[in-house]
């Protein structure tokens, strides 16, 4: 990621922080930027910058994750993602309100956060390769949306509901993906 996509991600973070998704001005976020070097043109290229954004803290944060299980290593990239949108939780339930009112915009993101859950297979060394690899993938992204909505819930600090919800949320996807076998 170059540095003036972090500089607007920030920027957009910041903004929602303060303001609605409704409200989000992409002229107003690239104002003072050198936006010629980027392709950024309406509020779904700022949300996808922002996913990008927080697929590159992930990469960083986990890069001496500890060799373990599957889902253990699942665990600990998921919370990693947890604890970034934690940092700027305002500005992701400004988000998740702006979904609830505007669906379309959720459903334009999928293709990103797919590919979120791409990366987070791949640093968990979670195989999602062929036929089954993509029921895999999309159970992936069943337990983190679910886990997600435990994260709104969850005021403490600690995200200790989150931590509950989400090893429950992947014991449960292992069970159900014994059963598939």
């Amino acid at each position: 990621m170059i540095l003036i996509e972090k500089k607007i991600a920030e920027k957009t973070l910041g903004f929602l922080a303060k303001k609605s998704l409704s409200k989000l001005s992409v002229p107003e976020i690239l104002k003072n930027t050198n936006s010629k070097k980027i392709n950024i043109k309406s509020k779904i290229d700022l949300l996808k910058n922002i996913n990008r954004y927080v697929d590159h803290l992930i990469i960083r944060e986990t890069k001496s994750i500890e060799n373990s299980t599957s889902k253990d290593m699942l665990f600990e990239v998921l919370m990693t993602r947890f604890e970034i949108l934690q940092q700027n939780r305002k500005s992701f339930i400004e988000i998740y309100k702006g979904f609830k009112n505007k669906p379309l915009y959720f459903i334009k993101l999928l293709p990103s956060f797919l590919e979120s859950m791409i990366i987070t297979a791949e640093l968990s060394k979670f195989n999602v390769n062929g036929l089954k690899g993509s029921v895999r993938l999309k159970g992936l992204m069943f337990v983190y949306f679910y886990t997600f909505f435990q994260w709104i819930d969850d005021k403490s600090s600690s995200l200790e509901k989150t931590m509950t919800g989400l090893d429950r949320n992947l014991d449960q996807a292992e069970k159900f993906g014994k059963l598939l076998k």
